[in-house]
């Protein structure tokens, strides 16, 4: 009788979720190293919105991916999206079709409001007086087609999910997924998130006061608000031994991964950042890394006033008054939404690689009342051995995740027991 990987696990210790492919399609690049290249010299690609009806918007920007022509499938754009970054991960992968056992193989999927964006046109032009009109073929169709698309392009087959836990659903998707691969449901998971704009996000956001007039500023003095914008990203997770059996480059380890709800507002952070602190503790507990060994937080940093001063506390509650490098790539990107914290988990991944961190962009005063190490200016080169991303969404929904670089001192990190580990602030527990 095979062996299967919940066996192994229960003979050696938990499961190993690496990570062995990337795939990215942003305001500032579409491919993974254009990304990656624009994020580091901090450009910022937010601009006048072109892609939805702004007209009634007391603030018409957004960040919009520009130069995205892959074949129009039937479907709206929200599912060309996630395939387009599900293709590119897959091939990073080198698994650009799965020729293994179909089944134990699936996708993971974190979205804000899957491909509804489809059906707003037509909405929209019946409110102004339109007659009636049917829905473009393939408009609107719901989240979970997307997840389905993206099994039916490349042939996974097993289990499938679309995550919706707000703004924290890139990560609550990789946390899923890795939780499937380590309870042995699966060998490989494709997990990430997509979002593309809309008039109905941005009237959601323009209700709320929480649109800015001209950038998002994360952790600065004049913070105003965020600026909406779109994307997708996918990574390809697996069990470290089903990828060095068929000899896969691994980018990283995802080590550690947690939620946790705030139960407190449908909008506004908790007033002492108890989901944050919380997800931020517990992943690095599943992890095995203590707070002091962190070198990189990729931090939620929408640009709002409370957000972000809230984040800074939850910082310095786990990690003390010297923070580790903190970055918020909204400054550039935008606020990408259910997409957010899965391109930002592909930074970390490429900033444990490269040994550097994007700065902030349009950081130019920093708010005392946000006293972290944030990165500002210009990238800094340092060695990442471990990086973590915060994803902190509406009502309550809080999620983290932890990577670390695959060299021989974080395998052994990794290893370490969680009841090791402690915090410097441990009532934050």
């Amino acid at each position: 009788m095979a062996t299967t990987a919940a066996t192994t696990a229960a003979r050696t210790g938990p499961v190993r979720v690496v990570v062995t492919g990337l795939g990215v399609l942003t305001p500032i690049g579409t491919t993974v190293e254009g990304f990656w290249d624009a994020a580091v010299r901090g450009v910022v690609g937010t601009g006048p919105l072109r892609r939805a009806d702004a007209a009634d918007f007391p603030a018409r920007l957004a960040g919009e991916v520009a130069g995205f022509d892959a074949p129009r499938a039937a479907g709206d754009r929200s599912l060309r999206l996630a395939t387009a970054a599900a293709s590119a991960a897959a091939a990073d992968a080198g698994i650009p079709r799965w020729t293994g056992d179909p089944y134990r193989a699936g996708v993971c999927l974190g979205t804000l409001l899957g491909g509804r964006a489809g059906l707003e046109p037509a909405v929209t032009a019946f409110h102004r007086g339109a007659e009636p009109a049917a829905a473009p073929h393939g408009a609107g169709r719901p989240a979970p087609d997307l997840v389905a698309a993206v099994a039916r392009d490349l042939g996974f087959l097993g289990p499938g999910l679309a995550v919706a836990t707000a703004c924290a659903s890139g990560n609550s998707a990789l946390a899923h997924a890795a939780d499937t691969i380590r309870a042995g449901r699966a060998d490989v998971m494709i997990a990430g998130g997509v979002d593309e704009l809309s008039s109905g996000i941005m009237m959601m956001f323009a209700s709320l006061r929480s649109l800015a007039p001209d950038f998002l500023r994360p952790f600065d003095r004049a913070r105003a608000g965020l600026v909406v914008s779109e994307g997708a990203a996918a990574l390809v997770l697996e069990s470290y031994e089903h990828a060095r059996r068929r000899g896969a480059h691994i980018h990283a380890e995802l080590a550690g991964w947690a939620s946790a709800s705030d139960a407190h507002h449908m909008t506004a952070p908790h007033p002492e950042g108890s989901g944050a602190r919380r997800s931020m503790l517990r992943a690095l507990e599943r992890a095995g890394i203590s707070p002091d060994r962190v070198d990189h937080v990729s931090a939620h940093g929408t640009g709002t006033p409370s957000n972000d001063r809230i984040e800074a506390q939850a910082l310095r509650a786990v990690f003390g008054p010297r923070t580790p490098a903190v970055t918020s790539l909204k400054g550039a990107l935008g606020h990408t939404q259910g997409a957010a914290s899965a391109i930002e988990a592909v930074a970390c991944v490429l900033a444990l690689r490269d040994g550097v961190i994007p700065p902030t962009a349009n950081l130019v005063d920093l708010d005392p009342e946000c006293d972290v190490d944030v990165v500002r200016g210009a990238a800094r080169e340092t060695p990442v051995r471990v990086a973590v991303n915060n994803a902190f969404g509406f009502g309550g929904n809080t999620a983290c995740t932890v990577f670390t670089r695959m060299d021989s001192a974080t395998r052994t990190a990794t290893r370490t027991a969680t009841s090791t580990v402690t915090s410097t602030a441990g009532s934050a527990r």
